[in-house]
This record gives structure tokens, sequence and C-alpha cells, in this order.
């Protein structure tokens, strides 16, 4: 898919969702991190991703990588770590202003955090992690210490006007070999995702994804090709509505 008919896909998603806007004042899109898990060990590429219940109010039935908004325990926890300064310079470009490392170091939190309550599968490594409660507890019951400075950031996108929940979300990716907790075969801590499993490329273009998870898919592709995926030096794409229509923009 070129550039330009992606654009169009998004384009036309979005004068869709503007039809069933809600009344009311605009959602202000919520910081969000999602996380793509590649296992390169086989012949292809497999992604991990889960269903979205039928139930959900955010895209029921969809099959999505597994993130979701930033916690405020991700958020404090953001004191003590941090990523590499070419992953901070991807997060951190574009607006608003007020989005600086320490949120940066979040969203990759918030992306890891998320992917465990969903999967059941933890980024990181054997280490110490003083949590006295709440959603980190079970990475210092472990003895896991999360990793977001493996993670590198591959686009972002936010979510037009319309849905129940607008997110502003950091698409990162990272290579299966940092698990230090699974497998997915386990109950996952919630429900948020259901039919949890790894899924080649050709296998999710099968699948009722979103429209920008689509477009996510072919950016990944591409680095993949020129195996530039885990260079966080690279520029990445933007997706937004700006003056009323989907735009593409490098960060």
């Amino acid at each position: 898919m070129t550039t330009e008919a992606a654009l169009e896909s998004l384009e036309a998603e979005r004068a869709r969702l503007s039809l069933i806007r809600p009344n009311g004042p605009l959602l202000r899109p919520r910081d969000a991190g999602t996380l793509i898990v590649v296992d390169r060990t086989g012949p292809m590429p497999r992604l991990l991703m889960g269903r979205r219940s039928p139930g959900h109010v955010f895209m029921p039935g969809h099959y999505v990588f597994p993130g979701g908004g930033v916690d405020p325990a991700d958020l404090r926890l953001a004191a003590s770590f941090a990523l590499s300064d070419d992953a901070v310079g991807r997060l951190c470009a574009g607006p608003p202003s007020r989005f600086d490392p320490r949120r940066a170091t979040a969203v990759a939190l918030a992306a890891i955090r998320e992917t465990f309550e969903e999967t059941g599968t933890m980024v990181g490594a054997p280490g110490s992690l003083v949590i006295g409660s709440g959603y980190w507890r079970p990475f210092a019951e472990r003895a896991i210490r999360p990793s977001p400075e493996m993670l590198v950031p591959l686009a972002r996108a936010i979510t037009p006007p319309g849905p129940p929940r607008r997110y502003d979300t950091r698409f990162f990716c990272v290579d299966a070999t940092a698990l230090a907790h699974g497998p997915v075969s386990e109950t996952p801590p919630t429900d948020e995702l259901e039919a949890v499993g790894w899924f080649t490329l050709d296998e999710i273009r099968q699948l009722p994804i979103a429209t920008i998870t689509r477009r996510v898919l072919v950016d990944l592709e591409q680095r993949l090709a020129n195996d530039s995926w885990l260079d966080a030096s690279r520029p990445m794409p933007f997706y937004r509505v700006v003056r009323g229509r989907f735009v593409r923009e490098l960060l």
C-alpha cells in the first residue's frame, strides 16, 4: 500500500467517525503506549496480538497489539529509568511541548505494563524493583525489572475525533528475546484481550484490524525489510488530523 493510499484509507475512516461524534466538547487524547513484540526465530517474523472482547467500547472484536494509557504509577516509576537519547528525540518530537523525557519513559513503561496485563508476558530482566502495591507489583514479586530502554519507537498516531476513547499513541517494537516472563498461554491478569497469540504478517492481514494498525504494520514491514527496526535514530511517522484531514509527518 502506498503512502497516498494509506492516507486515503485513514481519511475515509476519519470521515466515518466524524458522523458519529457525540455532542459536547471534543475528548482530549490520552497519552498511550503500544508494544509490537517481534519473534524472528522462525522463517517468518511473528507478532504478538490479541482480539479485543466484543463487549469493549473501543475497537470491539478487533485484533490489536497490547497497550494502553499511561497511569500515574508509570509516571512515578519513570524517574528510575532512562531511555536512549535517540529514543527520547523521537518520542519528544512534535507537539505538545509539555512532553518531556520523563513522560516519554512513562509511555514506554505503560506499553510494558499493559503487555503484561493483557498477555501475561513481561519485558524486562532479572533485577530488583521496589514497589509496595499497585500495577507494578507483579514485576517486583517476580524480581523482574522492566526494560523500557529496549523499546524502539516505531510510529505515533492520534485518534481522530469521534470514538468514545481517544489516544495519542506511541508505537514501540521490541525483540521477543527481551521477554523475561511468559508464555502467553498462561491466563493474563486481565480480560482485555482474547485469543492471544503469535501471527505472521500475512496472517494479520486476514484479521479484523483497525485502519491505523494496518498502516503501522506497513511501516514495520519496511523497517524489517531493511533491518532498521531496532534503530531508534530513524525518523518515525506521525499520523494525525490537521485542518480536518489526516496527514503523515516524520518526527
